[in-house]
């Protein structure tokens, strides 16, 4: 009896890794660049990086291994250290790589020519990630059609009104992109490349009302992976600064050396503006932020620029100053103490700013109204809305 639990045990345990193992069979045309005659299968489990490779043999190859988890792969041919240097100066598209996903499953690859080209087909991840890239680029091809010839006639000709016009386009195909992305993961929360697709679509903003049920509901072996640990960590944080949250302290020095803090603005709605000398769209969202404080700072309004600055710290100060000159900006200003890099740092963490400007609307209480990231035209609207609501329609 005994013997026959343990060999259950044992038959049960082959069976599970049995459940995560893969086998990709392949063919390859043609070996452009290679050094050798060998391919090579790169891809990341538990933080760690495997790397497996096989020799070519009339133009097949195969591979077999344990995932417990999708996750991105790459299958690469080796070439000379200048042919490397080559593509990633130029950032071409490598002809000697293809990137796909990666699950339990028994996949085949073919390729009539170089291995860039390669079609991968027998895993649900990568089909749904050729499905939502194809989805992507119908939209994006879309909006070339619509203005791609507009936009180089308007550079050419310098003339700023048709570049205005069709930045705005621009931004709309973006938005139709991004909202492609986010139906497709309602529509397929089981999907293995929902963590990558939650990566992208997150990646300088959280709303924990629409992301967290998706976070929640995809694969728990996805979920417990690292990545998905640590998207979890900053899922919590956006958690502790949504929409009605206490906005977290700020307590930074202005130009004078004199300390200002967010708790003293108390009383006021407040807009905190992370912002840097050197961020081309956050300096071009200075014009609307004179417009707007010049019409609402006599009914409560305060804006609290919080610079931050990159290179050496010893002219961090002079870059700081120069630009708020430079920009007429008559608000508070305080410099970060962290650079614009170190964005796991001070308030920076704090607020999970990923990008720049990121605009944090604080209301007269302290608790966070909204978080606006860019200098999209929808994100301007969104402020005036905003600040429209919390300070009347008179000012």
């Amino acid at each position: 009896m005994k013997t026959n639990f343990l060999l259950g045990i044992t038959l049960m345990g082959a069976a599970a890794v049995q459940g995560q193992s893969f086998t990709l069979k392949g063919t390859l045309a043609k070996r452009t660049l290679a050094v050798n005659s060998f391919i090579y299968l790169r891809y990341e489990q538990q933080g760690k990086m495997i790397l497996d490779s096989c020799r070519l043999q009339q133009q097949a190859y195969h591979f077999q291994g344990q995932v417990e988890y999708p996750a991105e792969a790459t299958l690469f041919l080796k070439v000379g250290d200048k042919d490397a240097e080559y593509y990633r100066q130029t950032r071409l598209l490598k002809p000697y790589e293809h990137t796909f996903y990666l699950d339990a499953a028994v996949l085949t690859a073919t390729s009539a020519g170089e291995l860039r080209e390669t079609k991968i087909t027998g895993g649900e991840a990568e089909a749904d990630r050729q499905a939502i890239e194809a989805a992507l680029s119908a939209i994006y091809q879309r909006g070339e059609k619509e203005y791609g010839a507009k936009r180089e006639a308007a550079y050419n000709a310098g003339d700023s009104v048709a570049i205005a016009e069709i930045t705005r386009l621009a931004y709309r195909n973006d938005d139709e992109r991004e909202a492609a992305k986010l139906r497709f993961m309602q529509q397929h929360p089981q999907t293995g490349i929902m963590l990558k697709l939650l990566q992208e679509y997150t990646r300088t903003k959280i709303d924990p009302a629409v992301i967290g049920p998706l976070y929640d509901g995809m694969l728990p072996s996805l979920k417990a992976s690292p990545e998905g640990v640590a998207y979890g960590r900053r899922l919590a944080k956006a958690r502790e600064i949504a929409p009605g949250m206490p906005a977290p302290a700020v307590a930074l020095e202005d130009r004078h050396g004199q300390q200002v803090t967010l708790e003293s603005l108390k009383g006021k709605v407040v807009l905190l503006d992370f912002w840097g000398s050197w961020c081309y769209p956050c300096r071009m969202s200075h014009p609307h932020l004179r417009e707007v404080y010049a019409r609402y700072k006599d009914a409560g309004f305060e804006i609290l620029g919080v610079s931050n600055e990159r290179g050496d710290p010893a002219g961090w100060k002079e870059k700081w100053t120069k630009a708020m000159d430079a920009d007429q900006m008559t608000w508070l200003n305080v410099l970060n103490t962290a650079a614009s890099t170190d964005k796991e740092k001070g308030v920076l963490e704090a607020y999970d700013v990923k990008a720049f400007p990121t605009k944090i609307l604080i209301d007269r209480d302290g608790k966070i109204v909204v978080k606006l990231v860019g200098n999209s035209e929808g994100s301007r609207e969104a402020l005036d809305a905003q600040l429209e609501r919390l300070l009347g329609k008179e000012h």
